[in-house]
């Protein structure tokens, strides 16, 4: 039989405590995480609460998550737990590489256009100005309705524009 995801709704801050308790009970846990802005720095949990667990449909696997410690329950709360297909988790997956593989690829370079991905301006567009330390601040310059503005940030909050076409 396929094997489907559930999703537990763990105790506050216990996501990495109840995947650990849940994995000893044999079965697979995914708690998706973005990698942190600085470096050496942890990584900051995708879903704050909330823990995948791969389970089979008709199987006992939902009787032994559910009396794992740190679990508060199985979604939905009540009635017949929701089941993930795989594709999802998978796709879920490829997107945290994706973050992964950002976060640790890019050297921004004087000039370039850049995204602010989180944080108060998140989706405003800037040009890169330099790098201010080697913890990762940098500054880029904002262009804002009250005019350009220079900002400090970590270079971990930005993503390169693909291509950058001037206004019309």
């Amino acid at each position: 039989m396929e094997r489907r995801w559930a999703v537990l709704r763990a105790q506050a801050h216990r996501e990495t405590f109840v995947a650990q308790a849940v994995s000893s009970r044999g079965v697979e846990c995914y708690s998706p995480a973005r990698p942190s802005a600085r470096k050496g720095g942890s990584s900051t949990i995708l879903f704050p609460g909330y823990v995948f667990v791969q389970v089979t449909p008709g199987s006992d696997d939902l009787l032994r998550i559910r009396s794992a410690p740190g679990v508060a329950y199985v979604l939905p709360r009540g009635g017949t737990p929701a089941l993930l297909p795989d594709v999802l988790i998978g796709a879920i997956r490829a997107k945290e590489h994706e973050l992964r593989l950002r976060s640790n690829a890019h050297e921004f370079r004087n000039g370039e256009h850049v995204r602010v991905v989180t944080g108060p301006f998140k989706w405003v567009e800037g040009i890169f100005d330099r790098k201010l330390s080697a913890s990762g601040r940098v500054r880029i310059l904002l262009n804002l309705t009250s005019g350009n503005v220079a900002v400090q940030m970590a270079a971990g909050d930005l993503e390169p524009l693909r291509a950058h076409s001037p206004a019309a």
